[in-house]
């Protein structure tokens, strides 16, 4: 059952065609990474943008308040300021542990190039399933 071509020229179409549907695999993959490497540097510079700034207020409030407040609440109660400046630390370490317990829930959940790595395993089975026929 020749087709009439000469077996070379039967090779070099098969290699020609395997190397463009090579190219042609490269080329969707690039472009699904590119979408999503994008996506990607969205999410991060939100979450980055919201750390940073949460960061910055939390700083300048409590350098400006932390003294402040110590000095009304012990003037106002006639307690020791020491006493009250050790509650007001604590209140802030454990407000900065809820802050980063949720950052850390947030990142625990995102995933990055979720739809390339699955493409990637949907070839790998694909292979594996016709390399056995």
């Amino acid at each position: 059952m020749n087709s009439g071509m000469p077996p070379v020229v039967e090779e070099r179409a098969s290699a020609t065609e395997l190397l463009r549907a090579i190219a042609l695999y490269v080329e969707a993959r690039g472009r699904l990474l590119h979408i999503e490497g994008q996506e990607v540097g969205t999410r991060l510079s939100g979450m980055t943008g919201m750390f940073m700034l949460s960061l910055a207020a939390f700083i300048i409030g409590w350098m400006l308040a932390t003294p402040a407040l110590v000095w009304l609440i012990a003037e106002s109660n006639g307690w020791s300021w020491t006493y009250v400046a050790l509650t007001g630390a604590g209140i802030h370490l454990f407000i900065g542990l809820l802050l980063l317990a949720v950052l850390k829930s947030k990142l625990r959940g995102l995933q990055f190039f979720e739809e390339t790595f699955n493409q990637f395993r949907f070839d790998r089975e694909w292979l594996a399933n016709n390399k056995n026929n």
